[in-house]
């Protein structure tokens, strides 16, 4: 039932993810931030049961944070997903994690900002636009019809307002909140979609 969406452009990232955790007919919390901040240029969105998510994000966080201690360097954006697909696709052999993933980030080193796109089974592939949930089937099209790649970051956030107005224009269960964060040189900023 979850919702995780983002929009990339070239030098900003954006994910979205609504705020409630559901099991089966109840709604368990309506304030949950499923976007998880792995460092200062670095955002994991995922969905998926809540316990994997839970477990899944933190993991990766701490061990994120414990490698750059020890080293001294932070990974890149793209070694950090690919990092989050080994872990996946190991844990596919012992107890898979259920859990679908965006990593979205500021690479400093080259100034571009890079968006991944992972399912539970450790897919990964690096896109422009993506979805996971039942979102997937609404804000596709809006993300084909309104990305450019030379698009503005208030052009990012109009797309991505549009994609929650889909959502609760046509999707059947009811997501009362979402949470986004856009990653930037800056840093990362929450802001609010509600259109």
């Amino acid at each position: 039932m979850d919702s995780v969406f983002g929009i990339c452009g070239k030098d900003w990232v954006i994910v979205a993810a609504d705020t409630a955790v559901n099991r089966s007919i109840f709604t368990l919390k309506s304030d949950e931030d499923k976007i998880m901040n792995l460092n200062t240029n670095k955002v994991l969105a995922s969905s998926g049961e809540q316990t994997d998510r839970y477990q899944f994000c933190n993991y990766v966080q701490k061990n994120l944070q414990l490698q750059a201690f020890r080293t001294g360097v932070e990974l890149s954006v793209e070694a950090s997903a690919q990092y989050m697909r080994n872990e996946l696709a190991e844990a596919l052999r012992r107890g898979p994690y259920q859990v679908n993933s965006l990593i979205g980030g500021f690479e400093h080193t080259t100034g571009e900002a890079k968006l991944y796109w992972m399912d539970y089974l450790g897919t990964l592939q690096q896109v422009q636009k993506g979805a996971h949930g039942y979102a997937a089937y609404f804000v596709n099209s809006v993300l084909d019809n309104d990305f450019r790649k030379d698009m503005t970051l208030e052009e990012g956030i109009k797309a991505m307002k549009k994609c929650i107005v889909e959502l609760r224009t046509r999707f059947i269960i009811k997501q009362p909140a979402f949470v986004a964060k856009i990653v930037t040189k800056e840093g990362i900023q929450v802001i609010n979609l509600d259109a």
